[in-house]
């Protein structure tokens, strides 16, 4: 295997490298970190609601979207968090299994990213615009055709090109830089399609509750709210992604880029995995972190940013209303069964005074029955107050007869 310079292995490592690779490692562990908890937690979540709760509805499909981003975001932490075997050897070494697959998660981790950030963004325009979703089965097929698409995209170079692929790309192991029309193409160019349509997307959504706003139709304390998600998504995914990618496209222009840059960006793009849990932890927190299967909605309901709920949307509306009028039948049920009760006790109580010893004057009150005349016919009504008056004359002659 015959590599030029910029592509064999570096022994030892310059100073720029040895400062630099230990903060891309060491944000590419947080990353690792975050992402490997919050992926087992939702892991542990959804078979425990599988196997325990009984519930035949389908899982909410953000939060699927979200499950596998962050499958995405353990790759592309990997990735980074390999440099700690160059800090280690204090050098790059080719031709190894580790530059191998530094060079794979590099490939698979970055392209998966944005691949699901671009279908997080799709999928909640048409949540929040149309409150449609996808049938389930298309979903899958669609979560299933992402996968399919980074791994073919990562997988033809090594294929057609053999071992001398994945080599030292200035900073660490990737594409070599002979191939510089498969970095574009396999790569970064469908990197810069996922920035710019996500970027597009939240600023369309951003647009539409707007106008909606100005309809009268979502309130303006909504749009405050959701303000800062509509600019946060799209900002932190191009802070993280776009330096590494435009050094990259700036060298295949053949400039060149000094090291101490490439592991500034490095750094960034590694932040990216413990930035996605922060920030879908914190807006989403309704969906990753509740007790029970979360319902289908992904609507403007659905956000939430440091706990301040977006309650405008029609969505949203139409559910207060209906658990409104769902509260007012459990009250109605309620009082009906309070009124059975109490007439049960009062006739109890009438029938069963024979039975009572009686040393005083004995009064029995008819109230629940008088007042609840209105549900018994006037015969009955008028039999059960002869009785009573009967019983009470008979009562009060014993008490007059009986010494105390």
């Amino acid at each position: 295997m015959v590599l030029d310079e910029e592509s064999q292995s570096l022994s030892p490592l310059p100073e720029a490298l040895s400062r630099g690779l230990v903060a891309v490692s060491s944000f590419g562990l947080l990353s690792f970190f975050c992402s490997t908890s919050l992926f087992f937690y939702l892991t542990w979540r959804l078979i425990s609601w599988h196997r325990y709760t009984g519930t035949k509805q389908p899982t909410n499909q953000f939060l699927l979207l979200i499950y596998n981003l962050l499958f995405a975001d353990i790759q592309q932490a990997c990735a980074f968090l390999l440099n700690i075997g160059a800090l280690r050897n204090n050098a790059i070494l080719v031709g190894k299994p580790l530059c191998f697959a530094q060079g794979w998660f590099v490939s698979t981790g970055d392209l998966a990213s944005s691949v699901f950030i671009s279908a997080i963004a799709v999928h909640t325009l048409f949540g929040v615009t149309k409150n449609y979703r996808l049938p389930t089965w298309a979903f899958h097929c669609v979560i299933g055709l992402c996968w399919l698409f980074v791994y073919v995209m990562a997988a033809i170079g090594p294929i057609l090109h053999g071992e001398d692929f994945y080599v030292r790309a200035s900073a660490w192991c990737w594409i070599n830089k002979r191939y510089s029309a498969e970095r574009l193409w396999y790569h970064y160019f469908w990197i810069f399609i996922g920035m710019f349509s996500t970027i597009l997307i939240y600023g369309f959504i951003y647009l539409w509750l707007r106008r909606k706003q100005q309809a009268g139709i979502i309130s303006k304390t909504a749009i405050r709210n959701a303000t800062p998600l509509m600019i946060l998504y799209p900002l932190i995914y191009t802070i993280c992604t776009a330096p590494l990618a435009s050094l990259r496209i700036y060298a295949l222009a053949g400039h060149s880029v000094s090291l101490g840059y490439f592991c500034m960006a490095g750094t960034m793009i590694a932040c990216n995995g413990w930035l996605d849990v922060l920030l879908y932890a914190s807006t989403r927190a309704d969906i990753v972190f509740c007790d029970l299967p979360p319902g289908e909605s992904t609507g403007l309901n659905t956000f939430n940013f440091m706990g301040r709920h977006l309650q405008s949307s029609p969505t949203s509306q139409h559910s207060n209303i209906a658990a409104r009028s769902n509260a007012n039948s459990q009250n109605e049920s309620t009082q009906a069964l309070g009124r059975q009760s109490r007439d049960t006790q009062g006739s109890e109580n009438l029938y069963g005074m024979g039975q009572i010893g009686t040393k005083d004057n004995i009064a029995v009150s008819v109230n629940s029955l008088v007042n609840d005349s209105a549900a018994i016919s006037p015969m009955e009504n008028d039999t059960i107050t002869s009785a009573t008056w009967d019983l009470r004359r008979d009562n009060s002659l014993k008490s007059l007869q009986t010494p105390v």
